[in-house]
């Protein structure tokens, strides 16, 4: 009986140094070096998702797909009852089964809080399930315009006046606070602040990993913002896809980052073959 034991204790321990040989065997093949996360905070810059999430206006493509979150199944009529008074959207015909509760979510992958892959404008871009996540799970930046409010625009002159340095290590975020102070209310989209044409493409020059902001990162054009001649209104987006570079956009809650260095973990579903997603985006603060 003993020695069974120890023969089990023998092998359960070369299991473990083997599995442990083999993770480091292929951190040493992937040439990366084990980084220890050191945080106290973690801050959600995610929008929720829920059912008629506004789009932009007079955007049909908006307005016919409205997002919803369905409820189709509950556990008991008092569940079904409780949900409905927390105003969750209920199904044509919800089951009542006795089991679990189901829900189903139809939503535009540019709705809310979410990630453009180069797919989005680029005919043969790479789509958002092959975004590599090293571009958008790194060390994030804040470049703060406290004094952009409704109906301004931030440019290149805006961005290099800031002073922030720009490259490949960093991922930069522009914040104004507008989705944080805005979202949900009818002028978030009638006011929305804007990146100018040319912000993209200096972004591209400075190889930055990926781009995320709580602003549109076009003019807006459904508010009376003109294109000018020989102007690519999509500038912006193009500048940045061509180079492989990742849009994440309207994160929130840039306030409760503070000024201490933090981590940006912006992750979309891997949705096959798909031009963006829905995204969880958090900052994990020092």
């Amino acid at each position: 009986m003993a020695r069974t034991k120890h023969l089990a204790r023998t092998k359960h321990f070369a299991l473990v140094c083997l599995a442990v040989g083999m993770i480091a065997a292929s951190a040493a093949g992937w040439g990366q070096t084990p980084v220890q996360l050191k945080f106290s905070r973690v801050v959600d810059l995610t929008l929720p998702v829920e059912s008629n999430m506004a789009g932009i206006p007079g955007f049909k493509i908006y307005a016919e797909n409205p997002s919803q979150v369905s409820i189709i199944a509950a556990m008991t009529e008092a569940q079904k009852n409780m949900l409905q008074g927390e105003g969750m959207t209920m199904g044509k015909e919800v089951e009542i089964n006795g089991r679990s509760m189901i829900s189903i979510l139809h939503i535009m992958t540019h709705n809310g809080t979410h990630i453009d892959a180069p797919r989005h404008m680029m005919e043969k871009g790479f789509p958002v399930d092959q975004v590599p996540l090293g571009q958008v799970a790194k060390e994030g930046v804040l470049i703060s315009f406290p004094n952009k409010g409704a109906n301004s625009s931030i440019s290149v002159k805006d961005i290099v006046d800031s002073g922030v340095m720009l490259g490949p290590d960093r991922i930069p975020v522009v914040h104004t606070g507008w989705t944080e102070k805005m979202w949900g209310k009818p002028e978030f989209w009638s006011q929305m602040p804007y990146l100018e044409p040319g912000v993209g493409a200096y972004m591209a020059s400075k190889g930055v990993p990926a781009l995320a902001m709580d602003v549109f990162p076009e003019k807006p054009l459904w508010r009376g913002v003109k294109v000018e001649p020989g102007e690519v209104w999509q500038g912006n987006h193009l500048a940045l896809m061509d180079k492989g570079i990742p849009l994440i956009q309207f994160v929130t809650n840039l306030s409760q980052i503070g000024s201490g260095k933090f981590v940006l973990v912006a992750l979309p579903l891997k949705m096959k073959g798909a031009d963006g997603s829905p995204a969880r985006v958090v900052a994990l603060v020092e």
